[in-house]
This record gives structure tokens, sequence and C-alpha cells, in this order.
């Protein structure tokens, strides 16, 4: 084998390793089985204020509060990307809902094995309230609303305590006549 062949045989090896790890990598998301109307009400919360900036600005912090690394952000669609661990990644918009109310609306996608470019939907609504929405609602310092149709008006997410019993009434005592 002369020194050329062998120079020639070494430029195919390396021009095809680097075609191979030029290959590009299509990411798969399994979708949940769950209806898109199950999906948009446990994903989905409304609050109490018009300030889509600060809004943005409060989903931006907890996603950071909660671990996540801010991958992307789009100040003009009011969106915002991060992830956890590089397993988690979680989205969150921000639109108006009426004059008076912002909707959230989040959806975190997990690889089941990190080796995998497979991604799943997440579709437990306990992970997008606890590890999502409350701390977002202690941020904001407002009540998360659960988002309903249009013609409804929308409730808290989560039940109100039970407000305390008021005490009994007094009765009325008559006062001690002298004797």
């Amino acid at each position: 084998m002369t020194t050329a062949h062998a120079m020639r045989c070494l430029s195919v090896l390396v021009l095809g390793a680097l075609l191979a790890a030029c290959q590009h990598h299509e990411q798969k998301l399994v979708l949940s089985e769950k209806s898109p109307v199950e999906l948009r009400a446990m994903q989905s919360r409304a609050f109490e204020t018009p300030d889509r900036n600060k809004t943005l600005r409060t989903v931006i912090s907890t996603l950071q509060d909660l671990g996540y690394t801010i991958d992307k952000v789009e100040p003009e669609a009011s969106t915002v990307t991060g992830t956890k661990l590089s397993i988690l990644r979680l989205t969150a918009a921000v639109y108006p809902r009426g004059e008076k109310q912002l909707v959230v609306r989040s959806n975190a996608q997990v690889k089941l094995n990190p080796a995998q470019t497979t991604e799943n939907q997440v579709d437990d609504p306990v992970f997008y309230q606890q590890f999502f929405f409350e701390p977002l609602a202690k941020a904001m310092f407002l009540t998360a609303l659960q988002v309903e149709d249009e013609d409804h008006a929308p409730v808290p997410a989560v039940p109100p305590a039970t407000p305390a019993a008021p005490p009994p009434a007094a009765t009325p005592q008559t006062p001690p006549v002298p004797r």
C-alpha cells in the first residue's frame, strides 16, 4: 500500500466520521394519552393581574428557584423554557385572559432515560400543582385560579381552607336581683 493510497483511505475514514458526528438526532416526544381538555386544565392557572412583564419575570425567577437552568426567554411571545438535570424540560407561556387576568400555561417533558432523546409529556396534575403553580403563586403573592371554560368564572385551583366556626353567640344574661 502506497502512502498516497493510505492517506486517501484515512481521509475517507475521517470524512465519514465527521459526517456521522454531524448527523442530526431527531428528538421524539411521547404524547400523553389524556385529552387536550384534561391537559389544559392541569397545565393552566389564571392570576388576577394584568402585568405580563412582571408575571414573566416571576416565572423566570420561580423556575430558577426550583433548580431549572433557563434555556430560552422570548419576551415577545411571553414564553420561558428551562431544564433541570438535563432530563426535565418545562416551558411556560403567559397570555391575557380578559383585561384583569393572565393565564400561565406550563408544559413539561421528561426523559425517562438520560441516554435517549425520547421525551415523555408529563401528565400528572400533582406535578404541575406542587412543583410549579404553588411556588409561582407564592412568588406572585396571588392565588392560582383553575382555568375553566371562558363562560365560567375561574375557581381556586386548591380549595380554600374551611373557615373556623364562628364563636357561639353570647346569650344575654339577666343581672342578679339584689335580695
